[in-house]
């Protein structure tokens, strides 16, 4: 698994196209509580997160139960864990449990990649 992450229009699904030679028809664009395990690509792994939180479901187990089908993704999301701590107490909690999620993903990922105005910084590669 390859965990990208960075600021919101930091260009990290551009940096993954690019890199990985990956095609539009190999992404999954997170819209919902779900995740489509037949793609290559997860894009938005921060919506699916907030949907799953809106809609009372775990996240954290539903990752632990699908980390195998989740080993040779690539899986994108914003680091919505830095700034202004949320008003909202169910921003709160999002920005709390992806914390969590994304902590679990970044110990199974072989590669991860903070992505920062276009350029990459690898932060692990095993």
């Amino acid at each position: 698994m390859i965990l990208v992450f960075g600021g919101a229009y930091n260009g990290k699904l551009s940096y993954v196209k690019n890199k990985y030679k990956i095609n539009n028809e190999d992404i999954f664009y997170c819209n919902c509580d779900k995740l489509n395990f037949n793609k290559k690509v997860i894009s938005g792994f921060h919506i699916f997160v907030r949907e799953r939180i809106l809609n009372n479901k775990d996240v954290l187990n539903y990752i632990e139960d699908n980390i195998e089908n989740l080993k040779d993704k690539i899986i994108i999301t914003d680091d919505i864990g830095s700034g202004i701590v949320p008003l909202e107490k169910k921003d709160r909690v999002w920005r709390d449990e992806h914390g969590r999620v994304i902590q679990y993903l970044t110990l199974n990922s072989e590669k991860v990649i903070r992505v920062f105005l276009g350029i990459e910084k690898v932060l692990k590669d095993v």
